[in-house]
């Protein structure tokens, strides 16, 4: 038609748990301990923390995938919290903490919905925890979906955050109440 596409705004999912920064250690702990000062949001030079706007938080940081990811060398956040709600880490602290971990949903890839060729999510997954498998292992010209080992996830949003898919990612961070080492 010689127009532009239009682009559709990526919509939030309905996370069980939410995500919190690392450093954080918990859910409980950082909501306990956080004064909503918003020192960590201006500092995020990637936008992943944002002010809350639940009634139960407001204010406080919330972990946001739609307009960056929580990249693993970054760990300013750590640095200016004065409460302790997100504790200071260093860079090889970041890579071992498991904040959440992706899950995907099929129905919402557009391998799947659009039959084309992706792997967005496992070309910028930092810790190499998405692989692209063939979607029928005896034929190897199939196309190739993402599989999620979640024991290797940190949780830091670039599968989602990169994902084509709109208006909903077909890959999404689930929070950990409590964050793990891996």
């Amino acid at each position: 038609d010689g127009g532009l596409a239009v682009i559709e705004d990526k919509k939030i999912p309905d996370r069980a748990t939410p995500v919190t920064p690392p450093g954080s250690l918990s859910a409980a702990n950082f909501s306990q301990h956080c004064t909503a000062c918003q020192l960590c949001v201006s500092v995020c030079t990637n936008h992943v923390l944002r002010p809350s706007g639940d009634l139960h938080t407001f204010m406080q940081p919330e972990v946001s995938y739609e307009r960056g990811y929580c990249r693993p060398e970054c760990v300013k956040c750590s640095e200016v919290c004065p409460t302790g709600a997100i504790r200071p880490i260093t860079k090889a602290d970041k890579t071992a903490i498991q904040v959440g971990h992706a899950v995907l949903i099929q129905e919402n890839c557009i391998v799947n919905r659009d039959g084309v060729t992706c792997g967005n999510c496992a070309r910028h997954c930092p810790t190499q925890a998405i692989l692209m498998v063939a979607k029928d292992p005896n034929d190897p010209d199939s196309p190739q979906l993402p599989v999620v080992n979640e024991e290797k996830c940190i949780g830091c949003g670039a599968c989602e955050n990169l994902c084509p898919s709109r208006p909903f990612s077909a890959i999404y961070v689930e929070g950990h109440e409590r964050h793990r080492n891996i």
